[in-house]
């Protein structure tokens, strides 16, 4: 019997994993390479990747991750990301002629995508299907239904009308020699409205071939539909496979228990392990180079050479497209982070009720009935927001929650008081995971000279630390707060509910670098690093662990909830300045993250903190543009004090702290002028740094 399939679709833009809706509306999710990697551990039945760039250049933005390509073509991305794929994969995007088939088929891809080259000239489906076999030939058919029920065919990304009925199309292809159809809605794209059965039913009993339904997935339970009721052969989905932890093993669960006879599901690839396993000979070179770099001062010798002109800014905040947090510009050069906090600002007060309800719903589902454990863990530093977060869950749902901290050795005097007093505060339970200073002090030093942050231990530490504790005492509810880059860049739609998982964490907190990157560096040991390492996916599946973000149930503004956890709780806010931000009330838990570690940033990227907050206040509207460049041109370049004290806890010194940094610099961002070094902004009328 051939068996249903379960098929994640990836959209990659200009080198990154765009999340999409309707065709138009792309947010970026992530590096190809992670993404395909984690898909590989999960033993996914096959992969679709459609290159759906304007043209062909393609970048990650960033150069301090640990998983990173050579070159800027979609060949230079396939031939990487083939590395790491071990199911059979499908790419598609630009394909005009044999000779991009065959180049496609040689960099790593199993089967291609062809749509508009088909549609401007069917006889090319026989000439590929002959040169390459059917099995390799799969043709896409993006549909859209018109206000008179009719359907019709769209090439060209869905911007041009073929006047061709889907089903008569796919009739055709099916002659001319295609294997597979991919049949996608783009009227249900990043909807999550569940697919459009009738579409699907159509073409599914007008050919032999295989159909692979696409669009319109928003829970686990529309995949069944979508083999049981329409009649596809496949099911394909896109963006719920980026929100949620083990999304591609439930998922298939999920629709086998529906009574679907899919593969069943695996988890632990014998091919691809979920921790990344390094090729040390090749990272300790990598390492020896940058030392040798900021020694003699050649500080620009091996980054990869990018065009400066790409680089964007928003038209409305004053957020750069190559940033830390991972940005996307719409048509009109406004940023998704801004765009995103307009949809937030739009939710009316009934649906935020609604949202609540959700909240609550899933609260009473995970509550303990029987006393034996703690109902819910919250992870908390002991600032504003997780004071917020237990006050909602302790007051407003009357739960008995576990807080959980990590504790970085880096505290403010107001954020240690602040962390200390909500055991008493609040009447929680409050569990602090503390590992040893001395290994605390060499993650410091060697995360700095690896990727140029030197609180990789806290970001990692922070994600880790609370989803241990939970697996540790069988409670498989852990609470966010905001997630912080739908807040920031814009990551996700409003209506995602994205979850944490351990993708999001390797990724975005630890830049690819997981814990047994370090071992057997300055003398740490796999004991050493327990505090970072991260449960099984054997663990969180059987417990069923699940991470929710607060923020996506409750309407969050940082100011108001710092306004009312001091007028309310007494919490203590910060009695100076910070140097690179206005803010007094934000990161006490962490004296470097709103300083030397921000200033990374800036040397990095060209911007920090202070960019940071005046974005988010500009689209509050607790702030204008003008007034938040002003503060930006004074703060963001700043060297802040706080690096004496780094310094001394790490034994270092300054000028090898600079000589370091220095070889983070970007070189889209930065030029060397003389000795000095300088950067274009285009929006700040005196240029310069």
């Amino acid at each position: 019997m051939i068996r249903p399939r379960l098929i994640p679709v990836l959209l990659l833009k200009h080198g990154v994993i765009v999340r999409s809706q309707l065709f138009k509306v792309h947010q970026v999710i992530g590096n190809p390479m992670s993404t395909v990697q984690r898909l590989s551990n999960w033993n996914v039945d096959e992969l679709i990747l459609l290159d759906i760039s304007a043209d062909d250049y393609h970048d990650l933005r960033r150069d301090d991750i640990q998983q990173r390509y050579q070159g800027t073509s979609a060949m230079d991305v396939l031939r990487e990301v083939s590395k790491v794929c071990f199911m059979p994969l499908a790419f598609g995007g630009r394909i005009r002629n044999l000779e991009d088939i065959g180049e496609r088929i040689a960099a790593g891809a199993d089967k291609v995508v062809v749509n508009t080259a088909a549609l401007d000239n069917p006889g090319f489906v026989t000439a590929a299907s002959r040169r390459f076999g059917a099995q390799c030939i799969v043709v896409s058919i993006d549909v859209k239904q018109h206000a008179d029920g009719r359907y019709e065919v769209f090439g060209n990304d869905g911007k041009s009308a073929s006047g061709l009925d889907p089903v008569a199309w796919a009739m055709q292809v099916a002659s001319l020699g295609a294997g597979e159809i991919f049949l996608n809605s783009i009227d249900r794209d990043g909807s999550a409205l569940g697919y459009d059965i009738e579409l699907i039913r159509r073409v599914a009993e007008a050919v032999e071939i295989p159909v692979i339904a696409c669009g319109g997935v928003g829970t686990y339970e529309d995949l069944a539909a979508g083999i049981v009721q329409g009649g596809a052969s496949a099911v394909a989905a896109a963006n719920i496979f980026h929100f949620f932890e083990l999304s591609y093993p439930v998922a298939k669960q999920r629709t086998i228990d529906a009574g679907v006879p899919m593969r069943p599901v695996k988890l632990d690839s014998l091919w691809q392990k979920r921790e990344p396993e390094y090729d040390l000979a090749a990272e300790d070179k990598r390492l020896r180079d940058r030392r040798e770099r900021a020694r003699t001062g050649n500080y620009l010798a091996a980054a990869p050479r990018r065009e400066k002109s790409n680089i964007r800014w928003c038209t409305r905040c004053v957020y750069p497209s190559i940033s830390a947090a991972p940005m996307e510009f719409d048509a009109d050069g406004v940023c998704m982070g801004c765009r995103m906090a307009e949809v937030k600002t739009a939710i009316d007060p009934g649906d935020w009720v609604r949202r609540k309800e959700l909240l609550r719903e899933i609260l009473e589902k995970y509550r303990c009935r029987d006393g034996s454990r703690h109902d819910v863990v919250i992870a908390v530093s002991g600032g504003k927001d997780s004071w917020f977060q237990t006050h909602v869950i302790k007051h407003e749902f009357g739960l008995n929650p576990l807080l959980v901290t990590y504790d970085g050795n880096n505290w403010t005097e107001p954020g240690w008081r602040n962390m200390v007093r909500m055991r008493e505060v609040f009447g929680c339970d409050h569990v602090v995971v503390r590992p040893s200073v001395e290994v605390l002090q060499k993650l410091n030093r060697l995360a700095f000279e690896v990727m140029g942050d030197m609180n990789w231990h806290a970001h990692v530490g922070i994600t880790t630390a609370p989803v241990r504790v939970a697996v540790q005492n069988r409670i498989p509810l852990v609470i966010w707060g905001e997630h912080g880059y739908l807040d920031l860049c814009g990551q996700f739609s409003m209506d995602d509910f994205p979850e944490m998982s351990y993708r999001d964490r390797l990724e975005h907190f630890a830049r690819g670098y997981e814990w047994n990157y370090f071992v057997g560096r300055d003398g740490l040991k796999s004991g050493d690093l327990i505090p970072w390492k991260y449960p099984s996916d054997q663990e969180i599946f059987d417990l069923d662990l699940r991470g929710i973000y607060l923020g996506n149930y409750v309407y969050w503004e940082a100011n108001d909830h710092a306004k009312m956890v001091v007028e309310q709780y007494g919490f203590e806010t910060s009695d100076i300045s910070f140097e690179r931000t206005y803010r007094r009330m934000s990161n006490l838990d962490d004296m470097h993250e709103n300083g030397v570690h921000d200033y990374l940033k800036f040397i990095k990227f060209g911007y920090g903190r202070c960019t940071d907050h005046v974005c988010k206040d500009i689209r509050a509207g607790l702030m204008t543009r003008e007034r938040g460049l002003e503060l930006v041109r004074q703060m963001d370049h700043v060297k802040s004090s706080d690096l004496k004290r780094w310094l001394e806890y790490t034994g270092t010194t300054e000028e090898w702290f600079d000589r370091m940094a220095d070889t983070f610099r970007d070189p889209r961002v930065w030029d060397m002028e003389g000795d000095q070094w300088r950067k274009d902004d285009p929006w700040r009328p005196e240029g310069g740094a």
